[in-house]
């Protein structure tokens, strides 16, 4: 399965490094960097973890916010993505391959720990969960966010909608986010425990379980951080942000 995935990732990712390229010239640089600095309680420099990177949004952002990142993918195509973004941008995020199911850190690493539209690939979240339980420091932050990525295969008022939503982005702007070459090789949903879910909720019983305390939610940030091409399209699967901190 984590070869699968890194797989389908490296397929999709020149698709993904030109959709990270138009963020970074957008308002969502300044918008995500309010978001992610407001929940945290110091100004001083942080050791941040970056799950899942992708092109590096999150890493390039933070690392010009003067902090210092990690920034790990099990892509090996979407990190050369990231290290082009970065070099261009200016900044020098750490960059590793590396599958969020066997991390290599040592406990107690890292003063936040994020992640952006990853959890739902997650094949065993709870133990994913409970690893970075692991490498947070003591008062550290966990943020997750994501959205029911899928969950419209499992629900059939939500698929219509999704369906609806597709056919007006397509006649509005007249293209998705899609690219047909990046779907040659299509991820498994069935073994994906989280697409069968209704979400941040089961996150919440999840988090707690692994010993984290303060887990909260906001159900949907995306007027902050989507535009209104995401708001038609991914409508039906708003965007969540979940906090938790290790005690």
């Amino acid at each position: 399965m984590e070869n699968n995935m890194g797989k389908y990732w490296t397929q999709a990712a020149d698709n993904y490094g030109k959709i990270i390229d138009d963020e970074l010239s957008s308002f969502r640089p300044e918008a995500w960097k309010s978001i992610i600095l407001g929940e945290v309680a110091t100004t001083n420099q942080l050791k941040i973890l970056d799950v899942g990177t992708g092109p590096g949004f999150f890493s390039i952002i933070l690392s010009q916010a003067d902090h210092e990142v990690t920034g790990i993918d099990c892509s090996e195509g979407m990190l050369e993505i990231a290290k082009k973004n970065a070099k261009k941008h200016g900044v020098w995020p750490v960059l590793k391959m590396m599958d969020s199911h066997t991390l290599t850190f040592e406990d107690n690493s890292f003063d936040l720990i994020l992640s952006r539209n990853v959890t739902w690939t997650l094949k065993n979240p709870t133990a994913v969960y409970d690893s970075w339980h692991q490498i947070l420091k003591p008062g550290g932050k966990l943020l997750i966010f994501d959205a029911n990525w899928h969950h419209h295969y499992f629900d059939e008022a939500l698929m219509e909608e999704v369906k609806e939503r597709e056919q007006r982005c397509l006649e509005i702007f007249g293209s998705t986010f899609s690219d047909a070459k990046s779907q040659e090789e299509q991820i498994n949903i069935e073994l994906l425990p989280l697409s069968k879910v209704m979400r941040p909720d089961w996150d919440i019983n999840a988090l707690k379980s692994c010993g984290f305390i303060g887990v909260d939610y906001i159900r949907d940030i995306t007027e902050k951080v989507w535009d209104a091409k995401e708001k038609m399209l991914f409508g039906a699967s708003p965007m969540f942000m979940i906090s938790a901190v290790k005690e």
